[in-house]
Order: structure tokens, then sequence, then C-alpha cells
């Protein structure tokens, strides 16, 4: 896409991509939309709609001094055996799947925003204290732009790895990627101030390469 975009591009570019996508559309967002976006980026997330997985492209585009949400959705090839007819097992599988970051491995911001919140809340019911924590990487967008994709999707997993030794029990301690070099890394039973102290003394026994920061 190019770099100065007007509404009327962008509207253009809707109509013109109907005929290749199940379902195109174009909101006006918040202008802090923005600065939480995946870095120039496409964001994908995968939604189960009646038995179909649906590969769902968003990103945000400034044009015209507004901040817009370009959305695009397309069924997943090979993906038409209806829910009701998968296997208990088959149905575990495909929502795992469309759960986790496909390019590292560990859970990603649909899983956040579904599963682990509503962990949140039943722990909040049951009186029981959780800690939550966001990690970046830092320099992210200078490294961006020095490194090519490929290094940049490396480092990614380097760090998401990390945390995952440490955050990988679902039902306590988790870790997801929220965008391009953003995590969020939720635990049971902690306080802020325990999650922060754990998260530090992991910090000071990883390998002196690692660029992340909390």
């Amino acid at each position: 896409m190019k770099n100065e975009w007007t509404e009327q591009d962008l509207r253009q570019f809707v109509e013109s991509s109907r005929p290749v996508f199940q379902d195109v559309s174009l909101t006006q967002v918040d202008e802090d939309a923005d600065r939480c976006w995946q870095d120039d980026g496409l964001m994908v997330d995968y939604e189960l709609r009646g038995g179909q997985v649906d590969c769902v492209l968003r990103r945000c585009v400034v044009a015209d001094g507004k901040v817009w949400q370009l959305q695009m959705t397309a069924p997943l090839a090979g993906n038409d055996l209806p829910e009701d007819r998968m296997t208990p097992r088959e149905r575990e599988m495909c929502r795992d799947d469309m759960n986790h970051d496909f390019v590292t491995g560990v859970f990603n911001r649909r899983y956040y925003e579904t599963e682990f919140c509503t962990k949140l809340d039943e722990w909040t019911d049951c009186h029981r204290c959780a800690a939550l924590a966001l990690v970046s990487i830092d320099g992210a967008e200078k490294l961006s732009a020095q490194e090519s994709d490929a290094v940049m999707g490396q480092l990614v997993c380097f760090v998401a790895n990390q945390w995952k030794k440490h955050f990988d029990q679902p039902a306590e301690r988790v870790v997801c990627r929220l965008s391009d070099t953003l995590f969020a890394i939720g635990c049971a039973d902690r306080t802020r101030r325990e999650l922060e102290e754990e998260l530090k003394a992991i910090y000071a026994e990883m390998p002196k390469e690692c660029v992340a920061s909390v």
C-alpha cells in the first residue's frame, strides 16, 4: 500500500477489493488505535463463524488526518467442514490453532481478548489475585528499519520463547503476543509487585543478546 492515502483512495480500494474478499469494511477509529497497532503491517486473526474458519486481515491507515481501520475477511481454503460435523477433538484442535500466533507459537491477541480475559473474571469471582505485565522489544522501530523481516521474525521468536519457558500453563501463567513486538504476560495468584520481581529475576538470567525489556 502506498504511503500517503486519502479517504477517497481508501474507499476506492474497498470497492475494488470486494470481488476478491468475502467482506471488506472501512471504519474510522480513535487516533490511539494507530499507536498500539502492529508496525506498519497487517494484523492477522482467525474467527470461527458458522462452522467455517475465516481469516481476518486488519490494518490501520492514516488518511486526511483521520485513522481508519481497513478490515478484509476471506474463508480459509479447505475449511468447509461444518462445526457440528467435527469430532470433539477436531473442534478442540481448530480452536487451539486459532488461539496461537503462527510465527512464535505463543498465544495470540484473540486468546488474550477472549480466553484469558475470561479467566481474569473467573479469578476475580473466586477472590484470587492476578497480575498482568506488558513486555516490549527495545528500539523495535529502529531495528525493523535496519534489519530484514526474516531477522526481525527470528528476534521476535527468540523473545517469545524466552518468556514461554516460564509462562506456559494456560490455566495459571500465559504469555500472549499482542502485536509485532508487544507481549502480555499474565499470572494468577501474584500481585503486581510479585510479578514484577519475578520477571526481573527471569530477565536477569536470559542471554545477554536478548533485547526485551519489562
